[in-house]
């Protein structure tokens, strides 16, 4: 048993949770990543059914034991090409729909799994949705990545310095200072903002105080209104900026913080659209970066996802105590000697 997929869009709907109650209450459903029987085929029947069952009985209990919540859901996968999933559906799992084939959250797949799912609990569906959560789940939840951000009023102004100085992409009469623009960037994506239109949204939600500090300009004839960037700004911005540059100047901004960041750091990297992707080394806890780079395909060009794992990793001061994880794309040698030698495992 292990952690759960972050997105599933049959899972999300079955559940019918919003995105930030996904986001928080997503350790409350483990995966059954392994299921192995050693018997031959046919020697032991309803062996299969009867161990799934003797499992899942089991969980609750033993996860609250270890981690000191209750999980409600638990999932899985079968391959539909090799088999038909009779264990699960006699242990009671439900068939909900299949993996990864959704354009909406990844590539398509051609060879989806299909997805089963088991409730914990009687009410398990519901509770994953309801407003409250009982207590003896509430340990389970995770900070929300777009709630109070881990950014102080001095941290905040040493970002803005940071961008303050990077060069404006756009024509020079731009209404709205690119350090500002760069800096509400920044800090959505430290919130855990990924679309343009999420990033325009967190822009309003800033106080007047806030937008102060970022040196967003006064509204004319308000007595004190600084308005907010709009998606057009965002877009312009984002479609004519150097992505490297602005990663690398995240970056040293992110290790100069680096007190204040986590001891478990994830690497993956995710495509931002087509020719463009993200390689992140991130808090496994809510997903706060603490480094990232710019990659154009998985593997085989000069600027791969491997590539651009080897340049981030080697421009890192340090990984004292750091434990990194990552799948299997960047799990190879030269990337792990080199966290070997800053200091990390």
């Amino acid at each position: 048993m292990g952690p759960a997929c972050y997105a599933l869009k049959d899972r999300d709907q079955w559940i019918g949770w919003s995105a930030v109650q996904r986001v928080e209450r997503l350790k409350l459903i483990v995966q059954n990543r392994r299921f192995l029987l050693l018997t031959p085929k046919g020697q032991a029947p309803n062996l299969a059914s009867q161990a799934l069952g003797a499992a899942l009985r089991a969980l609750p209990g033993q996860w609250r034991d270890r981690f000191g919540y209750t999980p409600l859901l638990a999932e899985s996968f079968t391959d539909p090409e090799a088999y038909a999933g009779t264990c699960y559906k006699a242990s009671n799992w439900e068939a909900v729909g299949y993996s990864r084939h959704r354009a909406d959250f990844y590539l398509p797949n051609d060879r989806p799994k299909r997805l089963w799912l088991r409730p914990l609990s009687a009410q398990a569906r519901q509770t994953l949705r309801a407003a409250q959560l009982p207590e003896e789940c509430r340990a389970g939840l995770s900070a929300r990545p777009s709630g109070t951000l881990p950014v102080n009023a001095q941290q905040l102004e040493s970002l803005l310095e940071v961008f303050w100085k990077a060069p404006d992409p756009r024509k020079k009469n731009a209404h709205y200072p690119v350090g500002s623009v760069l800096t509400l960037i920044a800090m959505a994506l430290l919130a855990g903002r990924r679309e343009i239109a999420e990033i325009a949204r967190f822009a309003t939600s800033l106080t007047q105080p806030q937008r102060r500090r970022l040196g967003l300009p006064l509204k004319k004839g308000t007595g004190g209104f600084h308005p907010v960037p709009g998606y057009s700004v965002f877009y312009q911005v984002l479609t004519r900026m150097d992505p490297e540059a602005f990663a690398a100047r995240l970056t040293d901004w992110l290790q100069a913080q680096g007190c204040t960041l986590p001891q478990a750091l994830a690497l993956d990297g995710k495509r931002i659209r087509h020719p463009i992707g993200l390689l992140t080394l991130a808090q496994q806890e809510d997903g706060a970066p603490q480094a990232v780079a710019v990659y154009d395909q998985k593997q085989d060009t000069p600027r791969c996802e491997q590539s651009a794992a080897v340049a981030l990793l080697e421009k890192l001061p340090a990984l004292d105590g750091e434990i990194i994880t990552a799948d299997p794309l960047p799990c190879q040698r030269r990337q792990a000697r080199l966290i070997v030698e800053k200091g990390g495992d």
